[in-house]
């Protein structure tokens, strides 16, 4: 979709982990913070002092305050660690192409974008970019304390656009082709997936990148905190005259992915119910007034709800007594009328028809999750269902590309979980200091 207000990417001068001096880079870089447990956290603490984690997602403290805490102390090993040469300022500013390689079901993906700075908008109501996640406070006011100490960006925000020529994706393309490309990073993380990082030394190209995304909407796939984190600071350092005092908060370390792309994954969250009985006969009694249900087989549950999917709504059930069904939804349950795109997302279906009318489970509930249990490993979820630790589970089928962009496009906002792109970004390739350029 093109769009009137002007979509403005800049190069960037980052701060880059020196490998001979840091280590190896696999031992450096960590998933982006609110995927990272406890156990996660002290595992990425042992394998290097030099971990992103210490500056992304600090410990915290018994003695922790406000003058001494993990804030303060990630932003005293930023500068420590650029003192001792362990991250070093990339010698000019400039794009990179930062492509990952994948394993979905047995079938190998790449997924190629590019990580530049994007301007961010005066205004809501006059941008370019647009959410499709409703955002918490409390994840705000974390990152929010961390960018305030540390004055940088030590992930970036995930965004799709819509690319239907090509034309960015082929420049891409181009650059990974030519045998004097300068390649930063290459190598396999904990999940087995290949990161692989280069920089763009034409000036040209870069120039080309920002001419064709000028007039391009931007959809934030993950990172809608760090995000609306990036314009309250900005907002705070101007208010603050911060900027005149060589803060420079007018910008945020962004992935930009075109849509067009067979590497462009979203995996499904699946449902477990937990806490609340359900009691199978007059579930099911309910459920025929919405849905046409096809009693199945355990093993070819999740296979035959992922081939119903591609033709109507549909899920998987299985119920800890060890019944299975296919819930195929009636098209005819839903109002006609309804113009809300929201209706129609399998994930707005289970919420409204099974959640609330057939289990009674309130928005209220459903928000604070007193029953529900996200599970991505749809293996994992069943082999709980039939341990009876949880009362039952809804296989989803992933939500579409197409309807992101359409849901982004009209400023709604999905049900939780509604999409997990796959894979995640990885934080530590690039920091983008928020300090004037020279």
């Amino acid at each position: 979709m093109k769009n009137k207000i002007k979509t403005i990417i800049e190069p960037l001068r980052p701060y880059i982990y020196d490998v001979n001096v840091s280590g190896e880079i696999k031992n450096l870089t960590a998933p982006p913070y609110d995927v990272i447990s406890k156990e996660l956290q002290d595992e990425l603490y042992r394998r290097s002092e030099y971990n992103i984690i210490r500056l992304e997602y600090g410990k915290e403290l018994l003695n922790d305050d406000n003058k001494e805490n993990k804030y303060t102390r990630a932003a005293h090993l930023f500068g420590e660690w650029i003192d001792k040469g362990i991250l070093k300022r990339a010698e000019k500013s400039t794009i990179y192409v930062y492509s990952q390689i994948f394993d979905v079901d047995g079938i190998e993906y790449e997924r190629t974008g590019f990580m530049s700075l994007f301007k961010l908008p005066e205004s809501k109501e006059n941008n370019s970019i647009y959410g499709h996640e409703a955002t918490l406070s409390k994840p705000k006011e974390d990152r929010f304390r961390l960018m305030e100490n540390a004055n940088a960006n030590f992930s970036p925000v995930f965004s799709i656009f819509e690319d239907d020529n090509q034309k960015v994706l082929n420049i891409l393309k181009t650059v990974l082709s030519e045998k004097e490309v300068k390649k930063i990073f290459d190598f396999i993380d904990d999940s087995g997936i290949r990161n692989m990082l280069y920089a763009i030394e034409d000036e040209k190209i870069i120039y080309d990148i920002q001419n064709v995304m000028s007039d391009k909407s931007v959809y934030i796939a993950d990172g809608h905190h760090r995000f609306e984190t990036c314009i309250n600071y900005r907002d705070y350092v101007k208010k603050n005259g911060l900027d005149k005092k060589g803060i420079n908060a007018d910008y945020c370390l962004m992935f930009f992915a075109p849509s067009v792309q067979k590497g462009l994954v979203i995996l499904p969250t699946h449902r477990g119910i937990k806490g609340k009985n359900i009691n199978i006969e007059n579930f099911i009694k309910i459920l025929n007034k919405f849905f046409i249900l096809k009693e199945t087989n355990v093993d070819d549950l999740i296979n035959e709800n992922k081939k119903t999917g591609e033709k109507n709504v549909s899920f998987g059930f299985a119920h800890k007594s060890g019944r299975n069904f296919i819930l195929s939804f009636k098209n005819e349950t839903a109002d006609s009328k309804a113009i809300n795109p929201l209706d129609n997302l399998d994930v707005s279906i289970l919420q409204e028809y099974i959640l609330k009318k057939a289990l009674e489970i309130t928005q209220e509930e459903i928000d604070n999750q007193k029953y529900l249990v996200y599970e991505k490993d749809a293996k994992k979820a069943l082999e709980k269902v039939k341990k009876g630790e949880l009362e039952a589970v809804f296989f989803m089928n992933p939500t579409k590309i197409e309807d992101v962009i359409k849901i982004a496009s009209v400023n709604l906002r999905m049900p939780q979980k509604s999409t997990y792109f796959y894979p995640k970004l990885i934080s530590g390739l690039l920091i983008n200091p928020l300090i004037k350029q020279s």
